[in-house]
């Protein structure tokens, strides 16, 4: 062998073979250290991110860490970039920047100081805690969910920019030059306008309508629905200078250079208190890198961005406040300013995920491949907008016009305490929705599923099974229009307004379980208006229970319209829509177990059990005998969805009782879930 063939193969063993190294950060490092040892910690984790070769790991010490870390390197397979907390420690990464202050307070008992800022600030924090911008009526981020708190109700004579409001008038404030938040007419979304006039004592306020009327503000602003609902009780709140009157609220006056604050609870001096301003959207940011590994990471008032990523794993880390957007101008100006949790690409995995009190969407994954599991995620989309659900998965290859190779999976999570949709499946290829558990969503939307497909005729091969869904304000779960290939199976749905509604060309529904408070919101088909007798013969509905089993027409153009009635029941096809159980008063005790206490089994002896009609490529609880008919089986322990965790040391729901009593404890009394509402009759 040459000399030079012998140095190449040494250098090429030396690389092969060498060890993963490890780095440390410290908040009292220095990034002149060496950074490998304990003892000689660097002080930024952006600056291991800049050095870390494949297999190398970042051990993080205890302490706040304000950075954004851009990651420009890629792991390999096998051989990630690790960032970690060292042992258990506690690492969290912030989002906000402290207030230097002095703080001086005034003669009102406001606290003032010096602030500048080149544009709106998103939020304040004291003590890690996200604060309130100034608004009326006072509600707190906590009190969210009370409606009573939350929301003002439009009065009579009110218009498209302007509200007439006597409790405005009463409350004697002057709002001009703040932002007005707006559920317009059938108050399926939120947006914001700047408030165009008002003084204090005044029932009138007047605020810039430029363009909303047509699909600015999406369906809600549509004529035919202004005409149809009006702008009398449409719920709004807002936020102005003039509403600073309550602890724990902020407001930062542009004008005189200002931030206005009254620290919570108490009082106190914010001199004495950690005060804090967002500054940062994303703690980690990453674009087009491979093999990222993230563990064990709290995240306060910021989150991370993944675009383009491959083989990335996010685990065990905690986002508080993870986004907190504050303006809505029109649906697609709000999503051009969207900054949440995202992560994009191929075969990522995010597991063990708690996310909470993201003010909009919580997660959004979008790519082929990518797996959301066991994961946590509670009190998003706190304005209601039904743009925004707690999870959303978007398919696409990596060229992003094609269709995902593989389908994006969401497996055993915990959704609750929701605006609006609770997980919402869209895009171009498959998605997988299994053993997952939502409840207490759509709390203030009036038009939404908690496990949602809105458009199905690129998503063939979409699965949605064994999920439980309950104690919603819309429906169980849907697929909107359009659907094929589509398949949901063993879902147990209860305590909801509307069951299910499928919509499409060809789709498959087996044993899924259906129960609403009335035969009114059952089990909705809707057999696409254009589809052929093909695939109209290729539909299949067997072995479900609900209230009632309809045939509906859609709401679009649809030509049966002169010809039948809106809603039919179901008709049974034999061999495709057959062996379907409707649920009557009298009957109900002996369907189930004891459906008063939420045991959805099938009663041994009943008209369930063993009734049902075996289904190619469905393995049921029990082998030996035929299918029961809905989604469990008697004389069997339930299956359990949702994570195998709770936050705060919850306990864990075993069974749909455990789950339904859980929804209440952490529902607001004042939130009312089976809403009689006129915005709901077209469902």
């Amino acid at each position: 062998m040459t000399l030079k063939l012998t140095v190449l193969w040494l250098l090429f063993v030396t690389t092969s073979c060498a060890t993963a190294a490890d780095y440390f950060v410290a908040v009292d490092g220095r990034d002149s250290n060496s950074g490998t040892s304990i003892a000689e910690p660097w002080r930024t984790v952006g600056r291991a991110a800049q050095l870390m070769q494949p297999g190398d790991t970042c051990w993080i010490r205890e302490g706040v860490y304000r950075e954004t870390i851009k990651l420009t390197r890629s792991g390999q397979k096998y051989k990630p970039l690790t960032f970690s907390r060292y042992k258990e420690e506690r690492v969290i990464i912030d989002g906000s920047d402290p207030v230097i202050g002095p703080w001086v307070k005034d003669e009102t008992g406001i606290w003032k100081t010096n602030f500048t800022s080149t544009s709106p600030i998103e939020t304040v924090f004291c003590g890690g805690r996200m604060m309130t911008e100034a608004r009326w009526p006072n509600c707190s981020w906590e009190e969210n969910w009370n409606a009573e708190h939350k929301w003002a109700l439009t009065g009579n004579d009110s218009q498209l920019g302007l509200i007439e409001s006597p409790e405005l008038a009463s409350s004697n404030l002057d709002l001009s030059g703040g932002l007005l938040y707006l559920k317009l007419s059938k108050g399926n979304n939120c947006f914001t306008r700047p408030i165009t006039g008002h003084h204090a004592g005044s029932k009138s306020l007047q605020y810039d309508k430029t363009g909303i009327e047509g699909r600015a503000w999406n369906e809600d602003s549509m004529p035919e629905r202004i005409k149809k609902f009006g702008f009398e009780q449409n719920r709004f709140f807002v936020v102005a200078k003039g509403a600073l009157d309550a602890a724990g609220e902020w407001w930062l006056d542009t004008e005189r250079s200002e931030l206005l604050f009254i620290p919570p609870g108490n009082g106190g001096d914010p001199n004495q208190l950690d005060v804090t301003v967002k500054s940062r959207v994303a703690g980690f940011e990453a674009e087009d890198v491979s093999d990222i590994v993230i563990e064990g990471i709290e995240f306060r008032g910021c989150n991370l961005r993944l675009d383009e990523c491959r083989r990335s794993v996010v685990r065990n880390c905690h986002f508080l406040y993870p986004s907190t957007p504050r303006i809505f101008p029109d649906g697609k100006t709000a999503l051009e300013m969207q900054k949440n949790l995202r992560v994009t690409g191929e075969d990522n995995v995010l597991e063990r995920l708690l996310i909470e009190w993201a003010v909009d969407g919580a997660l959004e994954v979008e790519g082929s491949g990518n797996v959301i599991e066991n994961c946590v995620v509670h009190d998003s989309n706190l304005h209601g907008r039904h743009p925004g659900p707690a999870i959303g998965v978007r398919g696409r290859a990596e060229r992003r016009r094609e269709a995902a190779k593989n389908p994006n999976v969401i497996r055993r999570c915990t959704v609750y305490n929701v605006g609006g949709v609770g997980i919402y499946a869209q895009g171009n290829g498959p998605a997988i929705a299994e053993y997952n558990h939502v409840f207490n969503a759509g709390l203030y939307c009036v038009d939404i599923s908690s496990l949602y497909v809105p458009v199905g005729k690129e998503m063939t091969g979409t699965v949605v099974h064994h999920n439980w869904l309950h104690d919603i304000s819309g429906i169980g779960f849907r697929v909107d229009i359009q659907g094929r290939g589509i398949t949901v199976h063993h879902n147990l749905a209860w305590n909801v307004t509307v069951g299910c509604k499928l919509q499409g060309f060809q789709l498959a529904a087996y044993n899924n379980t259906v129960l609403t408070h009335d035969a009114n919101g059952g089990f909705i088909v809707v057999f696409e208006p254009d589809a052929s007798p093909e695939e109209l013969a290729g539909w299949r509905v067997r072995n479900n229970v609900a209230h009632a089993f309809l045939d509906r027409l859609s709401l679009r153009n649809d030509s049966r319209k002169s010809k039948r009635e809106f809603v039919i029941p179901l008709a049974t096809v034999e061999g495709a829509v057959d062996h379907n159980v409707i649920v009557q008063a009298e009957i109900q005790p002996q369907l189930f177990v004891d459906p008063t206490g939420h045991d959805f089994r099938p009663e041994p002896a009943g008209p369930l059990a063993g009734k049902g009609v075996a289904v190619d490529g469905l393995v049921t609880a029990n082998q030996s005998s035929a299918p029961s008919i809905g989604a469990l089986e008697p004389n069997s322990i339930p299956w359990q969805a949702g994570a195998d965790w709770m936050n705060d040391k919850r306990p864990v729901p075993k069974t749909p009782a455990e789950a339904t009593v859980l929804a209440k404890q952490l529902r607001p009394a004042s939130i009312p879930l089976i809403k009689h509402d006129r915005r709901y009759e077209d469902q």
